[in-house]
């Protein structure tokens, strides 16, 4: 039997832009959250430059990095694992109508 409703994951839009609409009148259509973020971050690094504190350096740092998913494209991991022994074939194939392929020790010439 199938389940009705959201599925799972979904995102509330009419909440969302209930939301937008209200810091919009707010703040007279000049709030951005992701910009609003990366004032407070300069704000921090600024405090951190004043007072030399680590702590204060460690909270400028963590702003930033919240900040920065939001500008900079993530890497998606990879994991690469492998075997000493193991032997890699490279085939060449020509796309130019000829049938035949070279092997890089025989170049065809003698």
């Amino acid at each position: 039997m199938a389940k009705r409703g959201r599925p799972l994951g979904s995102t509330n839009k009419p909440y969302r832009r209930v939301l937008d609409e209200y810091l919009q009148r707010k703040y007279k259509g000049e709030f951005n959250p992701v910009i609003n973020a990366i004032e407070s971050a300069l704000k921090i690094q600024e405090i951190a430059e004043t007072t030399g504190d680590i702590a204060d350096y460690k909270a400028s740092v963590d702003a930033f990095d919240r900040v920065s998913k939001y500008i900079q494209p993530t890497l998606k991991a990879v994991e690469l694992s492998g075997d000493a022994g193991v032997t890699v074939n490279l085939t060449r194939k020509r796309f130019d109508g000829s049938s035949g392929l070279q092997d890089d020790n025989n170049s065809g010439e003698e």
